[in-house]
């Protein structure tokens, strides 16, 4: 699930700047080797001190809530066929559904099903026998002849009614089209139902509708005939998923054809919107090549499906193998691009189709499991499909959202406390950002080979099931031989993140290099000291030397020997691992570092510093360098930004490349 508009804004300069494709860049203008302006000048050679104010002053208080466990049940849900029609007039719901359910190690004397707000009609068992039942509004509680013994099923036929329904099922009038929402547990509201994600079962959808109108649900259709009133689709999902993920949409719609190998892909957009459906959803078949090839995993269902729809809630919903997506989230024109992109949206959903519907989380404490991996793999499509700097922009605004996120409300990635709706875990700031977060570092930690191992175990011995973080522990540990029960701690079922206050020493006799690092973050039970190897950079006019600094117990440090006197000096300059660091450096080295380093993360974060030196000269300067010739447009962005700060002695060089900006 998305929000919308794009849930993981990235922040540059302290402003937001939306997800979007690259725009091209003016012909990279690189200043020269050494930016420096009045090199005597002594406050740009200097060191200056750590900053006055904490990185992290407090620790947020952790959202508001009481714990909820997983829910327990004794039966098994297995198959469940239902019948529906919607009546505009009344924007009712009428259906009748039939489950088949499967008691567990016990005798099972009554099933106990989530039905909202319903008017519920007969209930029969087979023949038409009618069976005693108990309805509060809120459950329908049927009683079998007799308790069905352990290990053996009942089937059961509810016909029923929603008048108006609060949620799940909504009535988009000025277009005459309807969706449902299932997530969290908003499906009990339109059909009768176990309606929590730790049962999986197979479904049928009979849909009625207009002549002129089709319906889309989940699996593939297997038939479609006249009926009174109008078509009877039939679509059947024959592998078993969560019940949230039951989904039915339905209206006027133009059907464009896709495939991936032999996978049929079909776009579901408005008659008049075929060629802004083609661009927005047009990138699917590249990104399942992407998660198949990453994943090891070819993608898991018999077809996929995406509609565009008015007034979505969200931005997105992973409805197993039919994704309902909001309609100005994809369909733009195209003059609107690259501004207008969609493969953020897309991404994200299509990820689900492995984790979060192939493998789902057992409770929704754990929908990290669902929504950080989706939020990985849409950053993993951002890396393959517009490359490293896009990626690691994307990377770098997670972070910042986590870091964010745990200043105002910190809590555990593992969270099971809420007030009303365990939709609230899900925007805390948490689970998307640092969910990918984790499997990032992870990845960055382990390499491509040995991460994607794991991953391929953890997705081939979980397919079709539910999931608990110890299930991913349990799948690192055996691919790759170690212990993860410290990384798990600490960054699962811990809080926070580490700070750390940076320091450097030069001795250009020895041509040695030293940090120092020191974590200052607060420390409690829930955030302690985090173990890491943070990696290092110094680049030099002989080339750049890489190295890692071991923190451990909260100190460490390191020293590199250097070919020749450092230019500048990089901390976690690719940009890895989750933290803050106030890390002094003088502002020759900041613009150096601004020019000349590799790496997106590396190159905000010198801008970022230097934004902070309105007065200085060469600050400025710097600044202006690259908000003419930096080969990434967010970088030429954020100097822009960062300059309209600038005034007095720097005003002349700020205005002279705003200016110049409004001509990229």
């Amino acid at each position: 699930m998305r929000t919308a508009p794009a849930l993981l804004a990235l922040l540059v300069s302290g402003s937001a700047c939306a997800r979007r494709a690259p725009s091209a860049a003016p012909t990279p203008v690189r200043p020269p080797a050494v930016v420096r302006v009045a090199v005597d000048t002594p406050a740009e050679e200097r060191v200056p001190s750590f900053r006055a104010e904490p990185l992290v002053p407090r620790w947020g208080p952790p959202p508001e809530g009481t714990p909820h466990t997983e829910r327990q049940h004794d039966y098994d849900l297995q198959h469940q066929v239902t019948h529906v029609r919607f009546d505009w007039a009344r924007h009712a719901v009428v259906g009748s559904t039939t489950l088949t359910v499967a008691a567990l190690d016990a005798p099972l004397a009554a099933v106990a099903i989530d039905a909202v707000d319903m008017t519920i009609g007969r209930v029969t068992g087979p023949g038409g026998r009618a069976l005693a039942h108990d309805y509060d509004g809120h459950t329908l509680t049927v009683r079998p002849p007799a308790p069905v013994p352990a290990h053996g099923s009942f089937r059961f036929d509810v016909a029923y009614q929603s008048l108006r329904p609060k949620k799940g099922a909504y009535f988009i009038d000025r277009k005459h089209m309807l969706w449902t929402q299932g997530e969290t547990e908003d499906n009990r509201y339109w059909v009768p139902t176990y309606d929590y994600p730790n049962d999986k079962e197979t479904w049928e959808f009979f849909v009625t509708t207009a002549a002129n109108e089709k319906a889309l649900s989940n699996g593939r259709l297997v038939g479609q005939r006249s009926v009174p009133g109008g078509i009877e689709w039939h679509w059947v999902l024959d592998r078993p998923a969560s019940t949230y993920l039951m989904s039915v949409v339905t209206g006027d719609f133009a059907v464009l054809q896709d495939h991936w190998q032999d996978v049929p892909v079909d776009y579901w957009v408005y008659p008049d919107s075929v060629e802004a459906g083609r661009r927005g959803f047009g990138m699917t078949p590249r990104a399942i090549d992407v998660f198949s090839s990453k994943t090891g995993v070819k993608y898991p269902w018999n077809k996929y499906d995406q509609s565009a729809m008015p007034d979505y809630i969200f931005g997105g919903m992973e409805n197993v193998t039919a994704t309902t997506q909001l309609d100005d989230g994809i369909l733009h024109p195209a003059w609107a691009e690259p501004q207008a992109y969609s493969g953020g949206l897309v991404s994200h959903e299509l990820g689900h189709q492995w984790y979060g519907d192939l493998l789902t989380t057992k409770s929704w404490a754990h929908v990290w499991l669902n929504e950080g991996f989706a939020t990985f793999m849409q950053e993993t499509f951002t890396e393959a499909e517009q490359g490293r700097d896009e990626s690691d922009l994307d990377r770098r605004g997670a972070r910042e959202q986590v870091i964010s996120a745990d200043l105002r409300a910190r809590r555990p990635i593992v969270y099971g406390r809420w007030v009303t709706d365990p939709l609230e875990v899900f925007f805390s700031g948490h689970i998307y950002p640092k969910g990918a977060t984790i499997l990032q570092m992870l990845r960055h930690e382990l390499g491509d080979s040995l991460f994607w191992a794991a991953m391929h175990r953890y997705t081939v011995d979980h397919a079709y099931q539910t999931v608990e973080s110890s299930d991913l522990e349990r799948a690192f540990e055996q691919t790759a031989g170690r212990d993860f029960s410290g990384y798990f701690h600490d960054w699962v079922y811990g809080a926070g993140f580490p700070a750390f206050q940076v320091s450097y020493a030069w001795d250009p006799a020895s041509r040695q290099l030293t940090f120092s690092a020191h974590e200052v973050q607060p420390r409690d039970p829930l955030t302690g000291f985090f173990d890491a190897d943070v990696e290092v950079t110094a680049l030099t006019d002989a080339g750049a030397v890489n190295a890692r600094v071991p923190v451990r117990g909260g100190s460490g440090s390191a020293i590199l020997t250097l070919p020749a006197a450092p230019r500048a000096i990089e901390w976690d300059p690719d940009g890895w691992l989750l933290q803050l660091a106030d890390f002094p450096r003088p502002t020759t080295m900041l613009a150096y570092q601004l020019a000349h380093a590799e790496g997106v993360n590396a190159r905000l974060d010198a801008l970022q510093l230097l934004a902070e030196r309105a007065s200085q000269a060469e600050a400025a300067w710097a600044l202006a360098a690259a908000a003419r010739g930096d080969r990434f447009w967010a970088m030429r962005q954020a100097a822009v930004e960062a300059l309209t700060h600038f005034a007095a002695g720097t005003a002349d060089t700020a205005r002279a490349a705003v200016l110049a900006a409004s001509r990229d």
